[in-house]
């Protein structure tokens, strides 16, 4: 039973950060005038949770998806991905595949150092989305 409620508990707490991290990330992209896609996936590729700012261009919410499916399945933000997948580097072969983007904007969401999903966020510039996803990541004080 104990084994349940520990489960139960990593559960809420996880949609918990979940919640927050959108959050966060809009505050972010609403102080720089910016509106966004923000999407969560868990480790599997399954999408968890996908808003969309009024405001943001439709095909956001396809490239946040693809942003944070490439950050939990290669398990780095995908800013670092961008010079590993051109011609002739060693993973230019998985721009191939339908679901991978290395655009900056997505990072492997992390709990007790294990990564657990993926964050995409999509709707501004390249460094937009990258300046609203750094921002949102940073500790905030209360």
């Amino acid at each position: 039973m104990a084994d349940i409620d520990q489960k139960a508990q990593a559960l809420s707490d996880a949609r918990a950060r979940i919640l927050k991290l959108q959050e966060q990330m809009e505050e972010e992209a609403s102080a720089a005038k910016m509106p966004v896609t923000v999407t969560v996936i868990d480790v599997h590729g399954n999408s968890v949770l996908q808003h969309r700012m009024n405001g943001a261009i439709a095909f956001s919410m396809f490239i946040s998806h693809r942003k944070a499916y490439t950050a939990a399945l290669t398990q780095k933000r995908t800013s670092d991905l961008f010079d590993l997948v051109q011609p002739g580097k060693e993973l230019f072969h998985l721009m191939s595949q339908d679901s991978f983007c290395a655009m900056g904007g997505g990072a492997p969401l992390v709990h007790d150092g294990v990564v657990v999903g993926g964050l995409g966020i999509s709707g501004g510039t390249v460094a937009q989305d990258i300046g609203i996803l750094e921002a949102a990541l940073q500790p905030r004080r209360h």
